[in-house]
C-alpha cells in the first residue's frame, strides 16, 4: 500500500521503480548470456560429438574417420546419446547462469530453470555392459562349470 504522506509515497514509487529497473536489467542481461551458451558432448572414443545452442538444438555434428566403418545404428545410437547429453550440460549451465544473473527466489527466472528441467533431463549413467545371449559368447564367465 502507497503511503499516505506523498514524499514518503514518492520515494517508495522511485524505489520500486528503481527496483523495476534492475530486474530488467538481469533479465537482459540473463537473455543475452543466454542467446550465447551453448553445450558438446562427445563420445568417448571421440568418433561423434554433438554441439547444442541454447535452446537444445544441434548446431554440429561431427563424425571422425571412426565411423566409417562402424555400423550405421550404431553412429545414430552414439549421435543420439551425445546430443541427450549435450543438452543435459546445457540444462546444468542454464540452471547456474539463471541462478547467478537473477538471484533469489524470483518466479520467472525458476520458471526458466523449471523449462529447462522438464525439456532436458539429466543425463543418464551409462549403459552396463551388454549380457550376450550368444551361445559362444562367455562374456566374463568361465566356460568351466
Amino acid at each position: 500500500m502507497i503511503n499516505q504522506d506523498p514524499l514518503k509515497a514518492a520515494d517508495e514509487l522511485e524505489k520500486w521503480a528503481q527496483g523495476l529497473e534492475q530486474r530488467a536489467q538481469q533479465y537482459t542481461e540473463l537473455q543475452d548470456r543466454l542467446n550465447a551458451t551453448t553445450a558438446r558432448a562427445s563420445s568417448p572414443d571421440g568418433a561423434v560429438a554433438v554441439t547444442v545452442d541454447s535452446n537444445g538444438v544441434p548446431t554440429e555434428l561431427r563424425l571422425n574417420e571412426q565411423t566409417r566403418g562402424m555400423d550405421p545404428a550404431r553412429v545414430s545410437e552414439l549421435l543420439m546419446t551425445c546430443m541427450r547429453q549435450a543438452q543435459a550440460q546445457l540444462r546444468s549451465k542454464v540452471t547456474e547462469l539463471v541462478q547467478s544473473t537473477v538471484p533469489g527466489e524470483d518466479a520467472p527466472a525458476l520458471n526458466i530453470i523449471a523449462q529447462y528441467e522438464s525439456r532436458f533431463p539429466a543425463a543418464e549413467p551409462a549403459d552396463p555392459k551388454p549380457v550376450g545371449d550368444d551361445d559362444e559368447d562367455w562374456g566374463d564367465q568361465s566356460f568351466m562349470r
